[in-house]
């Protein structure tokens, strides 16, 4: 959940790569002003403590604001476990994945978690190892089910159906082959976020839309809809996920101390309870 895109992305780590000593900060800033804690710093310090802007977006299970105004969600869960290893606090920003990125590149968050490696965002950023997959399916109106039987994307936007996705994610190649190819540009229509995806889909303004397959699960059980949506057997190929740190405030060197404590969460077995518990 992570440019460019299509339907969609995940909210959401270390050593030097921002660090600010002394005046730390816990608090999530959001727009509806959401406050969240977010560190989980050793008993014991590591090194001098480090502070990074973390970006999350709504986009559950992954990333969103969960009980009591705390960011929730499994990638938030494994950056905060991350960085409690290299003794960093988490200073959270909600908003919108296109916001979210907007300020990223201007420098104004040092992470953001849910992304897929492009090109054009190594231009602006740096990647940590994968930390997960992620995979898009289709998802369409209950009713209009047995309409659609396509083999792909490509056939469906062919065919003059309109497709939704989210404003600046990466759905893959294929689909930024279609999204560049001016004559199927005009089947695919963009929201902000994927709920408002989905209800772009309910109003019958799109026939179908590109979600991660557990984000749209999670929108169709949390909102009741499982006499309205369910998803289509097309899904675009599995890809690797990483966290995204800016060029402009991360050094490389807290790029390589959170790939290695996030090479330690794995070997410890927590890692997996992580994906586990999101999962299952």
């Amino acid at each position: 959940m992570n440019v460019q895109h299509f339907l969609c992305s995940a909210v959401v780590c270390l050593l030097l790569f921002g660090c600010k000593p002394a005046e730390t900060q816990t608090s999530v800033v959001t727009p509806a002003d959401a406050v969240t804690k977010v560190a989980e710093t050793p008993s014991e310090p590591k090194a001098a403590p480090c502070q990074l802007k973390l970006g999350f977006e709504s986009w559950e299970p992954y990333q969103y604001v969960g009980l009591e105004q705390q960011a929730s969600g499994l990638d938030i869960e494994i950056v905060q476990a991350v960085a409690g290893r290299m003794n960093c606090t988490l200073v959270l920003q909600h908003g919108t994945w296109q916001e979210l990125l907007g300020q990223f590149r201007q420098g104004q968050l040092d992470v953001l978690l849910g992304a897929s490696k492009t090109v054009a965002r190594e231009e602006f950023a740096l990647f940590s190892e994968p930390y997960r997959a992620e995979q898009f399916q289709l998802f369409v109106r209950k009713n209009d089910a047995d309409k659609y039987n396509f083999q792909s994307v490509a056939e469906m936007v062919a065919a003059k159906h309109k497709v939704g996705l989210i404003s600046d994610y990466y759905y893959g190649e294929q689909i930024s082959a279609l999204y560049s190819d001016e004559h199927m540009r005009p089947q695919f229509v963009e929201s902000s976020m994927s709920e408002q995806n989905i209800a772009v889909l309910l109003d019958d303004q799109v026939d179908a839309v590109l979600e991660d397959s557990f984000v749209g699960a999670a929108i169709i059980r949390r909102k009741g809809l499982e006499q309205q949506v369910q998803p289509h057997p097309v899904k675009l190929p599995e890809s690797p996920i990483y966290v995204m740190f800016s060029k402009s405030t991360v050094k490389p060197e807290l790029v390589s101390s959170f790939n290695q404590a996030l090479q330690q969460l794995k070997d410890s077995g927590d890692y997996q309870q992580l994906l586990s518990k999101y999962q299952s």
